[in-house]
């Protein structure tokens, strides 16, 4: 009984190793006959390496019915290609003949559903900054193709709604954004609203007659100005909450000293100002000299550690759709303000893409 059942496993073993030494002999014979064939459609040897190396077997036939293309060959050689994305370099490729193929394999491996766009090196280097969100390409594609800007400020624009125009699409700043909500050229404030925590600022924190400040933010606020001032830093608030009837005198000012047009760049129209937030302050001076002063170097360099920002920095005008404001500050609290003031971005592409491009 034991010599039989030795016998049906090794004859169970010797067809095993029968069928695997055929199959492998039966796929060399296959590569070597598409190795002809491919030879055949003009391919050196060496590339015939690089095919038979990176392209999927059962995408031979595909390859030969296209015949001899070098770029191919260069799609296949590039240190960027997958495998894995083979079809799809091809299907792009196929569409976009006359373009750079570094360009083709960039779009591709981005992930992005792309294959309806044409490629181009600014769709290229678009997809490759951080903060690109792709249900925004055609407008991305459309203001970079009419403004000569680099990829990072295109994006930027165009996260912060400033291609479209400002005040050319108004939505109501969502209250349950707390310490992030938006309050811009495009989200604004009702009528009536009014912070429900606003606290004091008083004494060494204060010179100012708008003196109130949302409670997290008042108390960000203090720990910022005390430790500036172990450091010989005297800041102190200037104007921080603001009521809309405050803003519409002071707009009002503003439009009948310099003009409409004028009074949009440094001022907020009724409802759109942050300062009705209660999350911001003006700083100590309220003026252009205040740039380059050891108060407003200590805080471009340090106010994030508390929460702060930058509102309005310089080269940014055109995201934020005001001037420079060396002097003006926002509360957005700890860990956005890291990232706010380490990527260099602006709440509008901090809200854009971290708030925005998240919700359901």
């Amino acid at each position: 009984m034991k010599k039989k059942i030795l016998i049906i496993i090794g004859v169970i073993l010797f067809l095993s190793l029968f069928l695997l030494f055929f199959l492998y002999f039966k796929n060399d014979e296959d590569d070597l006959n598409y190795e002809d064939k491919f030879k055949d459609n003009g391919y050196s040897p060496s590339e015939v390496t690089i095919i038979l190396d990176k392209v999927p077997k059962d995408s031979y036939d595909y390859i030969l019915n296209l015949g001899y293309d070098k770029s191919l060959i260069d799609i296949l050689s590039s240190s960027n290609y997958d495998e894995n994305k083979f079809n799809d370099y091809i299907e792009y490729y196929l569409k976009n003949k006359k373009s750079n193929i570094n360009d083709i394999i960039t779009i591709v491996n981005s992930g992005y559903d792309l294959m309806s766009y044409p490629a181009s090196s600014l769709l290229a280097s678009l997809v490759q900054e951080k903060y690109y969100i792709n249900e925004n390409v055609a407008r991305y594609l459309d203001y970079g193709n009419s403004h000569n800007q680099d990829s990072k400020k295109i994006i930027g624009v165009v996260n912060s709604k400033a291609d479209l125009g400002f005040y050319s699409n108004i939505y109501d700043s969502n209250l349950n954004d707390n310490n992030l909500i938006l309050v811009n050229k495009f989200y604004h404030l009702k009528e009536d609203y009014t912070p429900s925590d606003l606290v004091t600022l008083s004494g060494q924190y204060n010179r100012g007659a708008n003196n109130k400040m949302r409670e997290e933010a008042a108390s960000a606020f203090m720990k910022m100005v005390d430790a500036a001032r172990l450091e010989n830093i005297i800041i102190y608030n200037m104007s921080a909450f603001r009521s809309y009837d405050y803003q519409v005198n002071l707009y009002d000012k503003y439009i009948k000293r310099d003009g409409k047009e004028a009074a949009d760049k440094y001022s907020a129209r009724p409802g759109y100002s942050e300062h009705q937030s209660g999350l911001c302050s003006d700083l100590n001076e309220i003026s252009d000299s205040f740039e380059g002063t050891d108060e407003a170097i200590w805080l471009k360099n340090n106010a994030y550690k508390y929460g702060f920002i930058l509102r309005f920095p310089k080269g940014k005008e055109d995201i934020t759709g005001y001037k420079y404001e060396p002097w003006h500050y926002r509360y957005v609290g700890l860990e956005a303000a890291k990232i706010i003031y380490e990527d260099d971005i602006t709440l509008e592409e901090y809200y854009a893409y971290y708030i925005e491009n998240t919700s359901d």
